[in-house]
């Protein structure tokens, strides 16, 4: 979406008679990369369109006219010479349909890993877990932010991503905990899911996702201020030993701890199918006014 300035003809539906685009006043204050959401007003003049954007009322050229009245996610892209936002708006249908919600996840983690793998390694080693291997380092938070700062097209699909998880809080029980997709988990980690919970002191991470070398991989880690323990359940659990070799600090904030193992065995079938499918897809569908007898 590009944004335009000046005075036109047009005159946005709700607006209050005053029809001038100020993309400097929404500048300010505004950054390269920050989420806004905002909601198409009426269609403008010259194939334009008005938009209200974080409360600024915008003329705007969009890559697509959406519904009036709904609600629209943009990334800024640049902010100089002129204003350019990225439409990271989920498709409707995510919005209300729990399956579909899961299937556009899984979609945009993979298009986004796609993107990741031909990027620079997030972690000094680029294969399988080194001999030392801290769970969710800082360093490799802050190569992933820096690359994507640098890469518009990754930066896009992230913040799709992370607009999709906003979503799926709706259908998750609130015990669940808040969910969160981590690449910088855990070196060569991919289709990752993760739920963060805090009981006054504790934060409890389970963590789902793939390693090469051992398959799918559940482990709950619980950290405190003084101590951090984990259990894991691996598809393969012979690579269970040199995981747990590999796994020698877990950060909490800025600190890192020692965790200790409490438990290592095979991966359930119950455990299988991820963190969010079963939670997701026991939420009730909307109802569309239609019910059928067959």
């Amino acid at each position: 979406m590009r944004v335009s300035g000046g005075s036109t003809g047009g005159t946005p539906s709700g607006g209050d008679g005053r029809d001038r685009s100020d993309p400097q006043a929404f500048k300010r204050g505004r950054k390269v990369g920050q989420t806004v959401r905002g909601r198409l007003l009426a269609p403008g003049p010259q194939g334009l369109f008005w938009v209200n954007l974080a409360g600024h009322k915008l003329l705007a050229a969009l890559d697509h006219e959406p519904s009036l009245g709904r609600e629209l996610v943009f990334r800024i892209e640049r902010l100089e010479p002129e204003l350019l936002l990225r439409d990271i708006t989920p498709p409707p249908s995510a919005v209300d349909d729990p399956a579909l919600l899961l299937a556009a996840l899984a979609d945009a983690r993979s298009r986004f890993e796609a993107v990741l793998h031909r990027g620079p390694p997030l972690f000094a080693e680029t294969g399988a877990a080194g001999p030392n291997a801290p769970l969710a380092p800082l360093a490799a938070r802050k190569r992933l932010f820096d690359w994507l700062a640098s890469t518009p097209e990754a930066a896009g699909l992230y913040g799709r991503l992370r607009e999709l998880l906003r979503l799926a809080r709706a259908f998750l029980p609130v015990q669940a905990g808040r969910p969160v997709y981590l690449p910088w988990a855990f070196p060569g980690l991919d289709a990752s899911e993760g739920l963060v919970t805090r009981s006054g002191r504790t934060f409890t991470l389970r963590l789902f996702g793939r390693l090469a070398e051992a398959g799918r991989v559940s482990g709950i880690f619980s950290l405190s201020m003084n101590r951090a323990s984990y259990r894991l359940s691996l598809e393969r659990p012979e690579a269970g030993e040199g995981l747990v070799a590999a796994l020698t600090s877990v950060r909490l904030g800025h600190r890192e701890l020692a965790p200790v193992c409490v438990h290592l065995g095979p991966l359930a079938p119950a455990e299988s199918g991820g963190l969010f499918a079963p939670l997701i897809a026991g939420a009730a569908r909307p109802f569309t006014g239609l019910r059928l007898r067959v």
